[in-house]
């Protein structure tokens, strides 16, 4: 049994289901605006009053002056009370705008996954390796066709060819030579003949030097 009244339904409230951020915070923005406006007014006011406290004060009039130095208090005190309002609905400003701000990232994040997944569609990774394997089968039989044109087809049997006629031509240069050769005279070459005698060696020139060499250790040893 609900002692204090009805209970309140669920999902009921004062801001409703579709409020709009972007109102919302305008909304916010005037109401503190308003505030500002409201603090001006009692800033006056508790000027007003300190200065009728001071002539009341000149005057004696002591009860006058306690009087105004309590509406005085009463207006600082709204004054913070604005304050505290006004922090409140900054704070939910704030607020608001980073909840607009997250929500919008990831809705572009969201967006992004959905963009990349479709453009994707269809495509795997064993699609892709598989592709790529046909595309190198492609490009080797690309390159043995482009090489197999551009070789002659009877290369090896011109080859052949031309060095059985280049051997032809050695053959035909050679016996041309041999026949355009001048032919060598008969008469043989006179030589000089072999001497037969042994040549004498001079006795003297000889003798004469082992002299010279047994006086030349004589005066050696004589100098000893």
């Amino acid at each position: 049994m609900n002692l204090f009244g009805k209970k309140k339904a669920a999902g009921s409230g004062t801001g409703g289901g579709n409020v709009d951020p972007a109102q919302t915070i305008l909304q916010l923005r005037n109401t503190v605006e308003t505030l500002e406006k409201r603090q001006v007014h009692l800033d006056k006011k508790i000027e007003q009053q300190l200065a009728e406290a001071k002539v009341k004060i000149a005057k004696k009039d002591k009860r006058g002056a306690l009087y105004c130095l309590k509406r005085k208090k009463m207006y600082e005190g709204e004054i913070e009370k604005i304050n505290g309002a006004r922090l409140t609905l900054e704070q939910q400003m704030i607020a608001i705008e980073g909840t607009v701000t997250n929500s919008e990232t990831v809705k572009a994040m969201t967006a992004g996954k959905d963009a990349m997944a479709k453009a994707r569609a269809g495509v795997t990774v064993d699609d892709v390796g598989e592709l790529m394997d046909d595309i190198t089968d492609e490009v080797e039989q690309a390159n043995d066709i482009a090489e197999a044109i551009s070789a002659p087809a009877n290369q090896v049997l011109d080859d052949e060819d031309l060095l059985n006629e280049l051997n032809e031509l050695e053959e035909l240069e050679l016996e041309s030579q041999l026949l355009d050769a001048p032919a060598v005279p008969a008469t043989a070459i006179d030589l000089p003949d072999v001497p037969t005698a042994t040549p004498e060696i001079p006795v003297q020139q000889n003798q004469e030097d082992a002299d010279t060499k047994a006086l030349r250790e004589l005066e050696a040893a004589m100098a000893l």
